[in-house]
């Protein structure tokens, strides 16, 4: 049986970029410039779990989430000399719940020390809330409620 990570990614995205994969069959492969080398960590020890990792899409115009998806694939790939490209491919793009929409309803992934404190001490540690300066390249977050409840 597969399950979903506890954790996250999300990415900014343009309206008329995501228009066009909506257009589509609602999937395909986001890439950007940056490498996307501890998200592609954290997606290769998902898989070897069994577990699978969700993406969320914000749209960069407005700054709210509007679509989500399973990554299928994560690589990175070094073109030349401190040039790269990472290429994201996903399932169907699916819309986000309402309430998840704004930036702040993700919480960043707390920290090693943070959720080691919680373990052994009892003790919740505050969670900081995405905003746009964390968004771009992308972000880890814990994976919303509404996405670990999916069949």
């Amino acid at each position: 049986m597969t399950t979903i990570h506890p954790y996250c990614l999300a990415a900014p995205v343009a309206a008329r970029a995501l228009k066009n994969l909506l257009e589509g069959e609602g999937r395909g492969t986001y890439r950007d410039t940056h490498p996307w080398l501890v998200a592609r960590e954290m997606f290769l020890d998902a898989g070897t779990a069994g577990e699978r990792v969700a993406v969320l899409f914000a749209v960069s115009e407005h700054l709210t989430f509007s679509h989500w998806a399973f990554v299928e694939t994560l690589e990175v790939i070094e073109l030349h000399r401190a040039t790269w490209e990472t290429a994201l491919g996903f399932s169907p793009l699916q819309p986000v719940n309402p309430i998840w929409e704004p930036l702040d309803a993700l919480l960043l992934r707390p920290t090693a020390e943070q959720l080691r404190r919680e373990k052994l001490e009892g003790i919740h540690q505050h969670r900081y809330a995405l905003n746009n300066g964390e968004l771009h390249p992308y972000a880890i977050c814990e994976t919303p409620a509404f996405i670990l409840n999916h069949p």
